[in-house]
């Protein structure tokens, strides 16, 4: 085992060891949830919906699919996110305006968002406060009514499995919940659920643009694929397991979409904040190859604006 690699694995697993024992039980099975908050009807039909998929610091690659997508005059009427594809979504659908969301996003450095302690709560070993902060920042908007473009967030019921939808009520607790990455994050109970980041149950959502009935649903994978060296130790067998149920999880939720923009990332990890650059950049590559496969389904399927219909042509 190479040592950085070993070291890596090593702060990893420390502070799961040092919390793991004598804990308490984090009661799940007492929790008694309350009603989830109203998501208001959207305007129907919704025309195009945009699934942004989880994938931490790779969630960038969202900044440069917005980007190209705002570029060709294809906007979103809905945006479905989950863990970072939420934040991302949010952050879009709070100010839809590319330039601004650039000017702080491309230089984000991870301990922006990440705080970890080994004296965190010890059912993760990030604290929380920093997203918290950086998210109170950056957002006007506190609940989703204030948004100016329909979003809803998923979440993972620690208790049933379940996958949660928030749509109403407060923003930034659902976001935080979206995001909370199990063994990372600490589960965050809201209102008598304990919900960990959506991706453990759906990393991309298409289901639920379904079930509001857009018409054109575009998902994006940012999500890893496997790597091209071969496992040389344990970890090395773990993350790849883990990678593999991830892989094929991400392809099954995600095959109801018209088009699927994917991502071809390796051994990038879901917290590095070196290539924050160059994966905006492949996000924007990405998206102009799945562009002609866009436009023709959009031209098949809605009645658009002149102007736009005029740009598409």
């Amino acid at each position: 085992m190479k040592r950085s690699t070993a070291f890596r694995c090593l702060k990893i697993l420390l502070p799961f060891s040092l919390f793991c024992g004598g804990c308490h039980t984090l009661k799940v099975s007492q929790s008694k949830p309350e009603p989830l908050p109203h998501i208001a009807p959207f305007q129907h039909p919704v025309k195009i919906a945009l699934v942004l998929g989880g994938g931490g610091s790779k969630g960038l690659a969202h900044l440069g699919v917005l980007h190209e997508l705002e570029q060709a005059g294809i906007y979103p009427d809905i945006i479905i996110g989950c863990s970072s594809g939420g934040i991302i979504g949010a952050l879009y659908a709070d100010n839809p305006s590319i330039a601004h969301l650039e000017s702080f996003l491309i230089g984000l450095k991870k301990s922006d968002l990440i705080d970890v302690s080994l004296f965190a709560p010890r059912y993760g070993i990030v604290k929380g406060a920093s997203l918290r902060n950086f998210l109170e920042e950056k957002l006007t908007a506190r609940e989703f009514k204030e948004l100016k473009i329909p979003l809803i967030v998923v979440a993972t019921d620690l208790k049933t499995g379940e996958l949660v939808e928030l749509g109403g009520g407060e923003i930034i607790p659902a976001l935080i919940a979206s995001a909370a990455l199990p063994g990372i994050f600490r589960p965050v109970k809201y209102l008598g659920r304990y919900l960990v980041d959506g991706g453990v149950a759906n990393p991309i959502p298409v289901d639920v643009a379904k079930k509001h009935q857009a018409q054109v649903v575009i998902a994006v994978d940012v999500g890893e694929d496997l790597d091209a060296e071969d496992p040389s130790h344990f970890f090395g067998v773990v993350k790849r397991g883990v990678t593999i149920s991830y892989r094929k999880l991400s392809e099954y939720v995600a095959r109801g979409a018209d088009v699927v923009i994917h991502m071809q990332f390796q051994s990038l990890g879901s917290f590095s904040d070196v290539f924050n650059r160059q994966i905006y950049d492949h996000g924007r590559k990405k998206t102009k190859e799945a562009l002609p496969s866009i436009e023709k389904i959009i031209k098949q399927r809605l009645s658009l604006p002149k102007a736009v219909s005029h740009h598409l042509e």
